[in-house]
């Protein structure tokens, strides 16, 4: 039976949420934990697991899936893709044109059930390539903002950056056939 319960909004709900609240670093559960630890001291490990798992439920906030099932909560809803860096582990996001179309009559005839998906771009990011660079005396690093892309900083403590880019953008990093079929 299906409990239709209406769950009370709790100041551990409040903190967990706010402690996600503009951060583009994709943190882990005990990374929340020990945010909202700062504010709430005796808050459990357990309580954030079951405040994060009722937000994703409820579409606050996303579930990310990194590498081997270590999941990353992402307080960005909308549509976007990811950038993950094979080096560091550091998760961006990425504004992409959503003009590309997926098939995924494939999967359905074989009887999944897709509720949503997400392109991962991996490479490395601009620190990570900027020290491969130097180690190798590899490649050019440009120098002003006029690649174009417009970029949106979230705030230095969070960390993490969102991309929004162009197909031509990534075309011209020889990524025009990323996940696309018409």
């Amino acid at each position: 039976m299906v409990s239709h319960r209406h769950k009370r909004a709790t100041r551990q709900l409040a903190a967990v949420y706010e402690a996600l609240q503009g951060d583009h670093s994709h943190p882990s559960a005990d990374e929340i934990y020990r945010r909202v630890r700062s504010t709430l001291p005796r808050i459990s490990l357990g309580t954030v697991y079951r405040n994060l798992q009722r937000l994703v439920a409820e579409g606050k906030i996303r579930l990310f899936l990194l590498g081997e099932r270590v999941a990353r909560y992402d307080p960005m809803v909308a549509e976007h893709d990811h950038f993950i860096c094979q080096q560091c582990g550091r998760v961006e996001d990425v504004l992409l044109e959503r003009d590309r179309r997926v098939n995924l009559d494939p999967l359905r005839n074989k009887g999944f059930t897709v509720t949503a998906h997400s392109l991962a771009i991996h490479g490395l990011c601009q620190k990570c390539g900027l020290k491969q660079r130097k180690k190798t005396g590899v490649g050019q690093t440009r120098k002003g903002s006029g690649d174009g892309r417009e970029k949106r900083k979230s705030s230095p403590r969070k960390g993490g950056e969102v991309w929004a880019a162009s197909r031509k953008e990534f075309e011209s990093y020889g990524l025009d056939g990323l996940n696309r079929q018409r």
